[in-house]
């Protein structure tokens, strides 16, 4: 399995380092939330949810068949899946991002021809339904890393109960050669190509998307010490 080149703390403390500091701007509700409206500034005081579960390792999803394009073959992959994270602890106050955000060696994968072909197309937040624009990307480098992500938050202003639900879809096939795995050190003998085919393979419920499902039980930050925590 291609190990996914991403951890969430690192990405938040990647884009950190090279970002200045924003400028408030929100989506106010009236249903004790708000969501980030500018999509050219990242939020104060942000944290990502786990995109992976506890059971599994990070990843993509080898779907362990080949797909010959321009006459070379490319191991099958599957970016995610559908997932239910079940209760997570967050903090009010605070600004989640959940799938969508990736961080690469530079000069291997571009972000933002990948989120081209990688949409999140909606947010869900306790049943209300919120399309993310296709433009809201926003993209880094340091001095040897490549990020990228879809510049899409929640806050939670008091404690409480919501469901958050993040939608994301593969439009399009999206080849590319997998980092450190070049020549000899491809165990596949492909020299690293791999792509992310359109569409979904595997799933709960084979339709096209692919779903992140959290039941996000908010409180005060010296409830739960900081932090998006599982409950166990």
């Amino acid at each position: 399995m291609l190990l996914r080149f991403v951890v969430a703390g690192l990405i938040a403390l990647s884009i950190a380092v090279v970002v200045p500091a924003p400028v408030a701007s929100a989506h106010d509700s009236d249903e004790g939330y708000d969501l980030w409206a500018d999509c050219t500034s990242l939020p104060p005081d942000f944290e990502f949810l786990p995109i992976f579960l506890g059971s599994e390792s990070p990843g993509f999803i080898d779907l362990n068949r080949p797909v010959t394009m321009s006459g070379q073959d490319y191991r099958a992959l599957q970016y995610t899946r559908d997932k239910d994270f079940g209760v997570q602890r967050v903090r009010s106050g605070a600004w989640y991002g959940g799938m969508g955000s990736d961080r690469w060696p530079l000069g291997t994968i571009d972000p933002a021809r990948f989120f081209a072909a990688f949409r999140i197309t909606d947010w869900e937040v306790d049943g209300t339904r919120y399309p993310v624009r296709p433009s809201c990307v926003l993209t880094f480098e340091t001095d040897d890393l490549a990020l990228g992500l879809y510049n899409v938050w929640v806050r939670f202003n008091e404690p409480g109960v919501h469901t958050l639900r993040i939608f994301g879809r593969q439009i399009a096939d999206f080849p590319f050669y997998a980092p450190f795995t070049f020549g000899p050190a491809d165990p596949l003998g492909l020299d690293g190509r791999r792509v992310f085919v359109r569409g979904e393979s595997i799933g709960d419920v084979i339709d096209q998307q692919f779903v992140h499902t959290y039941e996000l039980q908010v409180g005060r930050a010296d409830d739960w010490g900081g932090g998006a925590r599982q409950q166990d």
